[in-house]
């Protein structure tokens, strides 16, 4: 059974994973000095003590290194998912994990996730036609 539309949607959304995976190494590498200037110049005008600025800081990479990790973990899912469903035929075993990462992919990026659970969806649901000939009449 072919199996075009999961898997363009499949390489769809993990492309589109992959592009945010590569800004967010490039938003965890970047220096912070002159972010944190700019956050300190802010924090002055809104009265914030330098425990609370730092604390935000502090939220605000850690933030970062969590939605970096989740991208990682979704690429994988995606990739591990169309091996299975391109090299091994194993259609209900990829739904599973290309759902699972459209699932993580949708509250940090909307359109891949979507496009990653409708793949999922169509890979668990679509089932072979039967041969004309396995009729018994």
């Amino acid at each position: 059974m072919k199996r075009t539309g999961e898997i363009a949607l499949t390489v769809i959304g993990g492309c589109l994973n992959l592009l945010a995976l590569l800004i967010g190494i490039r938003l965890v590498t970047v220096d912070y000095s002159q972010v944190q200037m700019q956050l300190k110049a802010a924090s002055e005008e809104q009265n914030l003590t330098q425990q609370q600025f730092n604390e935000i800081v502090h939220i605000a990479q850690l933030a970062g290194d969590v939605i970096l990790a989740v991208t990682i973990v979704i690429f994988l899912l995606t990739t591990i998912g169309l091996f299975l469903l391109l090299k091994m035929k194993k259609a209900k075993t990829a739904g599973v994990f290309i759902l699972i990462a459209g699932v993580l992919s949708l509250p940090e990026l909307l359109v891949p996730g979507i496009l990653l659970i409708i793949a999922g969806i169509m890979a668990l649901v679509r089932k072979p036609k039967l041969p004309m000939d396995s009729y018994e009449s």
